[in-house]
């Protein structure tokens, strides 16, 4: 842990508890979870109803998913249920957020603030019009892909050189329209680089940080993709498990977590700079199913929720003025939320091209 003055330590509390705490790419649902959201001063998190594959499942199961492409709407309809579920039992201490002045007022009020967002976009089946839906749902945010192949673009482990696929960019201009957060990590550098020409929106890659610190990692960018993500006023969230922080398997210290705060601050500036922790259940049969030589570990001092404050005291280390750290801590996620609601177009979007005849539109399984 990082050693502060008393003054310090006062001024880190000050700021954790009067700054907006947001916190982008989280998958914890319970509410023992978001409990703890509260305990770690923490007003808003973007948290996945979906993920591209079976996690959790035993390795076969898990390993078999990667081309499965079925059920996955269904998985998010049913985290969907289970949230709103939370939201409707609390009294109004749980709150989906459809616009910025949600978390605004959660913050004012002390409640829970949650963005809903997907991991990979098989959760629509090819379809714009299932996007529109859970658009209508509640989602505000969609990851693009997740670390396997995927309908919209190459994953990050691609070498082939592929970039987006041609419903990859319809997707994108469709998030665009919607007023929707575009997420582009765990895609191929190419296909990152496509993301930025296709959207007219700036866009977010929530969990990762400098591939210079941590090279190994192929999750993690280069400097040269950092600074096109920040030109178009993007935002970096920085990834909190340890094998990512840094090289090797061993839990990151929180000094090593400052590290990439600081390296890509002065890479690109304050303002593109955030908190990507990738908060999930780590059962056994996760770093089982990776192949990992040692379990999954956050780093030291931010192993959940809870903890946050741990980050502001490590920034406030680091030499971080009160500004910054706000910008850091939650404020940059808000502005670019609020940048893609105002640019957003809405109005009926087009349909995508499909046979004409009995239950065309429902791919036959309803007459009209």
């Amino acid at each position: 842990m990082v050693q502060l003055s008393t003054a310090q330590e006062e001024r880190a509390r000050r700021l954790h508890r009067d700054s907006l705490i947001m916190i982008c790419h989280d998958h914890d649902l319970f509410p023992e979870n978001l409990e703890a959201m509260l305990r770690g001063g923490v007003t808003a998190k973007q948290v996945h109803i979906c993920l591209d594959a079976l996690y959790w499942a035993e390795r076969e199961t898990f390993l078999g998913s990667a081309d499965l492409e079925e059920g996955f709407l269904r998985r998010a309809l049913v985290a969907m249920d289970y949230l709103y579920w939370q939201v409707e039992r609390s009294g109004g201490q749980i709150r989906v957020v459809l616009e910025p002045e949600d978390i605004l007022r959660a913050k004012e009020e002390g409640a829970i603030a949650l963005l809903l967002g997907a991991e990979g976009a098989r959760l629509l089946e090819n379809r714009l019009e299932v996007l529109r839906m859970l658009y209508r749902l509640g989602l505000r945010h969609l990851q693009l892909s997740w670390a396997w192949r995927s309908a919209v673009g190459a994953p990050q482990r691609d070498k082939s050189g592929r970039g987006l696929t041609a419903f990859g960019r319809s997707l994108i201009r469709e998030m665009n329209r919607l007023g929707m957060i575009v997420d582009i990590s765990h895609l191929a550098y190419r296909a990152q680089y496509e993301a930025l020409e296709t959207s007219a929106s700036p866009v977010l890659n929530s969990h990762t940080g400098a591939a210079t610190l941590s090279p190994e990692w192929t999750q993690m960018l280069p400097d040269d993709l950092i600074r096109a993500i920040a030109s178009q006023g993007g935002v970096i969230g920085i990834h909190f498990m340890s094998h990512v922080v840094k090289p090797g398997w061993h839990q990151a210290t929180l000094d090593e977590l400052m590290d990439q705060f600081e390296y890509v601050t002065n890479l690109v500036g304050v303002d593109h700079v955030a908190c990507g922790p990738d908060y999930l259940y780590l059962d056994p049969r996760v770093w089982e199913n990776q192949d990992a030589p040692a379990p999954f570990s956050y780093t030291a001092g931010v192993e959940d929720i809870s903890h946050l404050e741990s980050v502001t005291r490590g920034l406030v280390s680091r030499g971080f003025s009160d500004g910054d750290i706000g910008k850091i801590m939650g404020a940059n996620l808000l502005r670019l939320f609020s940048t893609v609601r105002r640019e957003a177009t809405l109005g009926a979007g087009a349909y995508m091209p499909f046979a004409r005849g009995i239950g065309a539109c429902t791919d036959g399984t309803t007459p009209l």
